[in-house]
């Protein structure tokens, strides 16, 4: 794309799924110029319906990279990171805040295997002491990435992708 005698690499289109880190899966709905000042830039319109309600966000296209938007994993990457929240040991860090900020980092890292990490290691600690209010949404947003994302790439129902992933927790 062409913006003010620049080019920028746009490498997904609309209408292409995509996963936001922190947000889930979207929908790339449209790019736009807008200007701001004397200053125009491009942006990517992700549009999200993890609930009832729709959400849109806008990314400059030149910061795509660093909020790490990303395709969606495939199938093979989906099916590792499910067995790992059958067979995986993740790190269990004592304290609730060393812990926490290093959950907030892998959800940050934005890629599958981190989010299930997370998950995962969140299930352990609630296993055997409640999770602290930060921590029961930092699990909820987890479950919430990992479902959305699995659910797109089997084309698979939400509230059967998150019984199986409940199950494959219980395993343990």
């Amino acid at each position: 794309m062409n913006l003010m005698g620049t080019k920028v690499k746009v490498w997904f289109s609309v209408g292409d799924i995509l996963v936001y880190p922190g947000y889930g899966v979207g929908v790339v709905q449209n790019i736009e110029e807008r200007t701001l000042g004397e200053t125009s830039r491009l942006f990517c319109v992700l549009s999200f319906k993890e609930t009832e309600n729709e959400s849109k966000v806008m990314i400059p296209i030149d910061n795509v990279h660093e909020v790490r938007l990303r395709r969606l994993s495939d199938t093979r990457c989906v099916q590792e990171a499910l067995g790992y929240l059958s067979n995986g040991d993740p790190e269990i860090v004592p304290s609730w805040r060393e812990r926490f900020a290093m959950h907030g980092d892998l959800l940050a890292a934005g890629d599958l295997m981190s989010v299930v990490r997370v998950l995962k290691a969140l299930y352990i600690v609630n296993s055997k002491k409640p999770l602290s209010f930060r921590e029961k949404k930092m699990y909820q947003k987890a479950m919430l990435l990992i479902t959305s994302e699995v659910c797109e790439v089997l084309k698979a129902p939400r509230q059967e992708v998150e019984a199986d992933i409940l199950s494959r927790l219980a395993k343990n």
